[in-house]
Order: C-alpha cells, then structure tokens, then sequence
C-alpha cells in the first residue's frame, strides 16, 4: 500500500478510538493488543478483504496511542482496485486523524447526537444534575404564587 502516513505522534487513545469507529472502522483486541479492522468488498467478486490498523499503546502512559503501520488481507490475491479502495481509506483517514486531532473538540461537537440524547458525556450529565439542584420544585413555585412551566400532568392541564 502507498497510502501517506496516517499519524506519527502519540495522542489520546479516545480520540483515536472515536475517529476510527465514525469512519467504519471496528475495534479488535483489548489492552495492548489493539487494532481498527474494516471490511473492503470487491463487487466483482463479491470477495471480502480487511483492512487493519494496530494501534500501539505507550506502555508509560496507555492513555496514549498511535496507528501502526495497515495491512490488508483476504482468501484470495487481492485485486488491484481492492488496493486502491484501501489506498484511499487510507488517505482520508489521515486526513480526518491530522485535520481533526489538532481540535478534537471541534470534530466531536460537529458530530449529530442521538435523538433523546440529554448529554454527551458524564461532565455534562454532572454539570447538569447542579443546575437541576439549584432549579425549584413545582410545590415551591406555586408556595411562591409563580405558575410552573410546562404543565406535566395530564389531569391538571384538562382541567384548566
């Protein structure tokens, strides 16, 4: 393969987890043995190859990774446009793993979210049980004269 170099500096392995899996790519192994596998379909041939990519984790600090180099492999010779097809694979992902590292913040909140999704993350779903806390119940509302908002029952909407 002639693909560029995908990344050869160290970076957070959730990063690296959360590009690979946007772009198809599915994760194999656990702990220090780890690689990103992704099916290349030949419609020729209707023959399956693989594309993998080892991630290799700093055994000073897991947190941290970088891709090793790919390999591509399947029952048969693999075809020439199976080899240009991972060749451009590659490519776009060191494209999105270069452009998108330096900013991950960026390439997250670019990102849709799941409908009925109240919060990315475990700091968000923090920060938001705070400002719950802070926020007044129904009852104090109403011991304050104020009317809450939205109606959440049935049977007192139904009656106004």
């Amino acid at each position: 393969m002639k693909a560029k170099a995908l990344v050869s500096e160290n970076m957070p392995f959730t990063d690296v987890h959360s590009i690979m899996t946007e772009q198809g790519f599915s994760m194999m192994g656990i702990g220090e043995s780890v690689k990103y596998r992704v099916a290349l379909r030949d419609s020729s041939t209707e023959s399956i190859y693989w594309l993998e990519i080892p991630v290799e984790r700093n055994l000073e600090n897991p947190d941290q990774a970088k891709l090793g180099k790919p390999f591509l492999y399947g029952e048969e010779r693999i075809p020439i446009p199976v080899r240009e097809a991972a060749d451009s694979k590659l490519n776009e992902m060191a494209d999105y793993l270069k452009n998108n590292v330096v900013n991950i913040d960026d390439y997250r909140s670019n990102q849709p979210q799941p409908n009925g999704s109240m919060a990315a993350d475990e700091a968000e779903v923090k920060q938001l049980g705070k400002e719950m806390e802070s926020l007044k119940t129904n009852k104090e509302l109403s011991e304050e004269g104020e009317v809450p908002d939205p109606v959440q029952f049935e049977s007192e909407h139904n009656n106004r």
